[in-house]
């Protein structure tokens, strides 16, 4: 994405943030892209994105015709995301470790014409219903296997002609020729993210949404083609969005880490050493469990230029950790915003900041966006006492859901406008995260916010993470604690962790119960999984040890 030619209109610079740029100079050609267990060129993922870009185009897909991914997480999954918007369409990420009846739901949903995907997930489709608008669905022999290498043909089904990748992309040499240019507001992608109702909502992010955040990205930080990109998230998270459309903007390399690396700290650590990783982004789980695990060393982290993290509160206590073990001069960055949003603000830490008693802010709007706290009623608040909901205005916002305009959680959206349903409030000028309006519960008559509650948990000096949730299994509500260890730390009872939480707490809100585990549970995005928990210790958690007093 480094080529030689200079965009003439704002809107030529949006698109050459997201799309591939020629024409390459030989130099440019012959860097690295795409790392990890083989290694892809520019020059190869320019040739292999044409190819496949072309292989749509001659299927007669128009601009913001949907194409969909489900597959392992590898080099050919960003092959197939970079071409697709390459071709006009946008693109529908699916997780690979997803189930096939969730898969089955989206793919009805967004009536993609074209599925690429690998063969051991199209044998998971065989008895599923495939939406008629499927003209195509592409298939590759597996993530071990180098792209485009020869590939039996696969059963074909009869919603589709089933085709392999190589003959795919081989086949479409006669389809080259100029891509549709999208507009700003044109789809770009869907991510689907949970439902209230249990049926997954896709968010649709236009070209205006992504390039704003990646605009801001390359301002931001001092990246270019020396620096590593550690693509940790899944594709249908939108923190992937920074990882590989920022890095391949400034000619960086990106290393995919694959399904199986996500959570496994070794192959984690042994990646940043052997990649030399400048640039890291994830939740902050996955941080924690890089340092707590020792995997993490100063040794390890000696590449690491700015390491970024989103998605979920960072406790100050493990916060401090990470850094302590960072080189002198990495930054880090603490961004917020839902996938409605993408990123809206966002928080450098300070070396004061690690003193904090509580997690850091998330901080200042992006360039593009308008944020405003409003009470109960919608009302505009404003001074230091502000306390209330976030709303997030601009660019940034999204376009709505798919098909779901008529819900009300969308109503704001044609006027670029979202509510964030979290609660913050100001420290000076920058925004200080709260909980969330749907953890705020009634209890005994008292309004309680269990994001309150975890955080004076976290003061204690023996706790490493918590998560609390009401328990409604009994006669009455209660508050139901669940904690892990800092490393070589005495699992405090319950009585002492009510003491603690006494000191900063009403009584009011004393956890009624905690139980210990050895790691929280997480969704498939690495956040606290409180839908996991809410079921109970018994089904929800393995290797629980419920304490005295449970």
């Amino acid at each position: 994405m480094t080529g030689t030619a200079i965009p003439r209109t704002p809107h030529e610079a949006d698109l050459s943030l997201i799309r591939l740029q020629r024409p390459l100079s030989q130099e440019q050609a012959a860097r690295p892209a795409l790392v990890g267990a083989w290694t892809i060129t520019y020059g190869r993922l320019d040739a292999e994105v044409t190819a496949i870009a072309s292989g749509l185009l001659g299927l007669g897909v128009a601009i913001g015709d949907r194409v969909a991914v489900w597959m392992d997480k590898q080099p050919l999954y960003a092959e197939a995301i970079l071409a697709t918007l390459q071709a006009g369409c946008a693109y529908v990420p699916l997780d690979g470790g997803q189930p096939p009846a969730r898969v089955e739901s989206i793919l009805v949903d967004c009536e993609p014409v074209a599925l690429f995907t690998d063969r051991r997930h199209m044998e998971l489709l065989a008895d599923r219903e495939l939406p008629a608008s499927l003209r195509t669905i592409v298939v590759s022999d597996g993530a071990d296997q180098e792209p485009n290498s020869a590939l039996a043909k696969a059963d074909g089904r009869p919603t589709a002609p089933v085709r392999p990748w190589a003959d795919f992309a081989t086949g479409a040499a006669g389809h080259v020729g100029l891509p549709p240019t999208p507009e700003r507001d044109d789809l770009a992608a869907i991510l689907y993210t949970s439902g209230s109702t249990g049926t997954p909502k896709g968010v649709r992010i236009s070209y205006r949404n992504l390039a704003n955040f990646i605009r801001w990205a390359r301002t931001e930080l001092t990246v270019g083609p020396q620096d590593v990109f550690a693509n940790h998230a899944s594709f249908n998270f939108d923190l992937s969005t920074f990882d590989l459309f920022t890095a391949l903007s400034v000619g960086a390399r990106v290393w995919i880490v694959a399904d199986d690396q996500a959570r496994d700290v070794t192959a984690l650590a042994t990646g940043i050493r052997d990649h030399g990783v400048t640039v890291w982004y994830s939740v902050p789980s996955v941080l924690k469990l890089l340092t707590v695990s020792g995997a993490l060393t100063a040794d390890t982290a000696r590449t690491l230029r700015y390491v970024l993290f989103a998605g979920e509160v960072f406790p100050i206590g493990q916060l401090r950790s990470l850094a302590g073990l960072l080189p002198e001069g990495t930054e880090l960055y603490n961004l917020y915003g839902p996938t409605e949003t993408n990123v809206c603000t966002y928080h450098r830490v300070r070396p004061a900041d690690l003193t904090r008693d509580e997690p850091v802010p998330i901080g200042t709007p992006l360039p593009g966006v308008r944020v405003s706290v409003v009470d109960g009623d919608g009302r505009t608040l404003e001074g230091p006492e502000a306390f209330g909901e976030l709303i997030v205005e601009g660019d940034c916002v999204t376009p709505g859901y798919w098909r779901r305009e008529s819900q009300s959680t969308a109503a704001g959206h044609g006027k670029g406008r979202h509510a964030t349903g979290d609660l913050v409030s100001y420290e000076g000028d920058s925004i200080v995260y709260r909980g969330r309006k749907d953890r705020m519960v009634k209890l005994s008559g008292y309004r309680v916010e269990l994001g309150e509650i975890e955080a004076a948990a976290l003061r204690h000096a023996d706790i490493s993470s918590v998560a609390v949730v009401v328990d409604t299994q009994g006669a009455e509500p209660r508050i139901a604690l669940y904690y892990t260890l800092r490393t070589g730390a005495r699992r405090p009872n319950l009585i002492e962790i009510k003491r603690h939480c006494a000191q900063h707490l009403p009584r009011y809100m004393l956890p009624h119960s905690a139980t210990c585990l050895e790691e929280l549970p997480h969704n498939a995005n690495g956040k606290t999984d409180y839908h996991h928990l809410s079921s109970g210790p018994a089904g929800a958690v393995r290797r629980s040890q419920a304490l005295p007093g449970k």
